[in-house]
């Protein structure tokens, strides 16, 4: 979606604001990521995720009505 015009609400059918989802870590912050496949709970981590591919997401919020769109677009590794 990078570079391209913003996507249109289906509600509204007005242009949506880019921005993005936070994740706070015990790190910092950070954007959020998507990982493919369902989530299985780990002890040790909290999440599994070891060879899954995990995406860079962008998202768009709606000023009109406030719906978000998030899009996985770049894988991460």
């Amino acid at each position: 979606m990078a570079n391209a015009t913003p996507p249109r609400c289906p509600d509204c059918d007005t242009f949506m604001t880019e921005g993005f989802l936070l994740d706070v870590t015990h790190g910092g912050r950070q954007a959020l990521q998507w990982v493919e496949g369902p989530h299985q709970k780990s002890i040790w981590t909290g999440t599994v995720i070891k060879n899954r591919p995990i995406y860079d997401t962008e998202s768009y919020r709606c000023e009109e009505c406030g719906l978000l769109r998030t899009y996985a677009l770049r894988r991460k590794k």
